[in-house]
């Protein structure tokens, strides 16, 4: 554990870090000592949070209570941890909406792609600049299993997550050369308060596992330094794996298509996004 902290610095940066997926990572990075720095919309939760873990782990923790889409976002970020040194960035806060696409509003398919695609990058660029420049860090993406497909009736989210899972899979080649560590998390159904929440989706009917956050980002802290991408679950590996390999691309959107019709528990029609770190990724 000391070593993990070494390699990468005191500090990690987290988004979308007051419940599920996000507030995982927090936990599991502060009982190896690292100093956080938490950002998420939900003030209150995130004070409870840190409170929490300062208080169990004897850590230094830092809030920033902040819409990610606000436009100067980024600005306040980068502003707020000034004085900070962050060797480890995880852009894990997350918008999803499903149903269909023409019929979902045009503003929250908007914002699925800069939550999800474009602040991420931004992230990116301005923190993995800056440890390229020390020659030490690491950044945790955090994509889908859906963002290895064409998933209909998700079509925007899974888009987004691709790209995640593409330009992550690129900086780790990049960056690699100065430093840095950079792996992708992919998790499938995770039981965070966002799928609990989603309105419209009946996930027991389909060929899907759900997992607890705990191993998923134990995985992915595992990977970090070793792997370019990582998915967590055997089954969502198998699926993972029959789509590079056994079944054409055109036909797993079309299976895709089929089983998530199916498990809509209304006729594909706009369903409300829920803005929360997404716990379907």
């Amino acid at each position: 554990m000391k070593a993990f902290k070494n390699k990468y610095g005191d500090y990690a940066l987290i988004t979308g870090a007051s419940s599920g997926i996000g507030a995982e990572f927090a936990r599991q990075l502060a009982a190896m000592g690292f100093n956080l720095v938490l950002v998420a919309r939900r003030v209150s939760r995130l004070d409870e949070l840190a409170a929490t873990i300062n208080r169990q782990y004897r850590v230094d923790v830092k809030t920033i209570g902040l819409d990610l889409l606000d436009e100067r976002a980024v600005e306040t970020i980068v502003a707020a941890t000034k004085n900070i040194q962050i060797g480890l960035l995880i852009p894990n806060a997350g918008l999803e909406v499903h149903g269909d696409f023409v019929s979902n509003s045009y503003e929250m398919e908007s914002n699925t792609i800069k939550l999800n695609a474009l602040v991420p990058m931004q992230l990116a660029h301005i923190f993995g600049g800056k440890m390229a420049e020390r020659r030490k860090g690491g950044i945790i993406f955090v994509s889908s299993t859906f963002g290895h497909q064409s998933v209909p009736y998700f079509a925007n989210y899974s888009a987004s997550k691709a790209y995640v899972l593409s330009i992550g899979q690129a900086l780790n080649y990049e960056l690699k050369k100065k430093g840095v560590d950079v792996t992708v998390l992919s998790p499938g159904l995770t039981k965070t308060e966002m799928t609990q929440g989603m309105k419209g989706m009946d996930f027991s009917k389909m060929p899907i596992i759900e997992m607890g956050v705990e191993p998923v980002v134990r995985k992915a802290l595992k990977a970090l330094g070793k792997k370019q991408a990582v998915i967590p679950g055997k089954w969502n590996n198998m699926m993972d794996i029959m789509g590079k390999f056994t079944t054409p691309r055109w036909m797993l959107t079309n299976m895709f298509g089929f089983l998530v019709s199916r498990a809509m528990t209304r006729p594909a029609q706009a369903v409300k996004a829920v803005k929360q770190p997404a716990g379907l990724r």
